[in-house]
């Protein structure tokens, strides 16, 4: 799943996309990506699908560029079907502190991946 994911998300957005990191260089916007959580679906005739939550955190000089990359993120990831992915769903959104100052904004989504192994 990690795989198909990050080569989708990669494909299809335009800006630079890393898992568990930052990624490498200086360009914004960019999105890293983690897994915070899986669950498996089990039942009498054995294992079924695994729930993963996914956390994605874009990332943008401003919070107008972080909500710009919030959006082509769900554009492509919202409702897909594809490969692993039997479904994914986003399920919570949060933004940043703007009144902070940071080098970076930031806008986290919550992915409900359903997926097979």
């Amino acid at each position: 799943m990690e795989e198909h994911l990050y080569s989708l998300l990669s494909g299809a957005v335009s800006f630079t996309i890393a898992w568990g990191s930052l990624g490498d260089g200086v360009g914004l916007p960019r999105a890293s990506i983690y897994r915070t959580s899986g669950v498996r679906d089990m039942h009498l005739q054995g294992k079924g699908l695994m729930q993963t939550r996914v956390q994605i955190d874009c990332y943008g000089a401003t919070v107008e560029d972080a909500h710009a990359a919030e959006a082509e993120i769900r554009a492509v990831l919202e409702g897909y079907r594809g490969g692993p992915i039997q479904g994914a769903f986003l399920e919570a959104t949060r933004d940043g502190f703007t009144e902070d100052t940071q080098l970076l904004q930031r806008v986290s989504l919550t992915f409900a991946v359903w997926h097979r192994d």
